[in-house]
């Protein structure tokens, strides 16, 4: 047995949802074995936690996770412009989905939408004051909650994780052949 599961008769503080997700399987379904997975499935559970404090936060600031998604995109590259392809590539949302994100964007005046001098049929999209501000605000609540979670490891474990998730990252984000 891999010792991230814990046993039926030894469930304590710190076990978590899936030590337990594991236990139930193994008692209805023993033949699914989800311990070799067992660090995907927290990874999958803690993005869950923090897609949701993070469109908690979007509320408070008046904004949608996408819009934050965009808005932190186009800081990060301030004063560059990008395109509205680079910024669904950044933010990982279709070009269908970055449509609306910026028509409501630009309604609201947080970013700036003109033709691409290279190529007048391209547009490309700025941040505005107004814009730069608000995710400036949302990024330092942001970065804090980042901050305190880092806190729980030591710098060897922070290290090591950013290892791993960086080498499973690679794994799925890799160029089609």
């Amino acid at each position: 047995m891999d010792e991230t599961v814990i046993s039926l008769q030894h469930v304590d503080n710190a076990s978590d949802f899936v030590d337990r997700f594991a236990l139930e399987w193994r008692r209805t379904r023993p033949e699914i074995d989800v311990t070799g997975v067992a660090g995907l499935l927290r990874v999958l559970r803690l993005a869950a936690h923090l897609d949701r404090e993070l469109a908690l936060l979007c509320v408070h600031q008046g904004l949608k996770p996408g819009q934050f998604q965009v808005l932190a995109a186009l800081r990060r590259r301030d004063p560059q412009p990008l395109t509205a392809t680079e910024l669904a590539a950044a933010a990982i949302l279709t070009s269908g989905a970055m449509t609306p994100i910026l028509d409501k964007l630009e309604a609201q005046g947080m970013i700036r939408r003109q033709a691409d001098d290279a190529d007048r049929r391209a547009r490309c999209v700025s941040i505005t004051a107004k814009g730069r501000g608000i995710i400036d605000r949302a990024l330092d609540l942001r970065m804090a909650r980042h901050r305190e979670l880092n806190g729980v490891l030591d710098g060897d474990e922070r290290a090591a994780l950013a290892s791993i998730l960086r080498k499973l990252l690679l794994a799925v984000e890799k160029p089609a052949v």
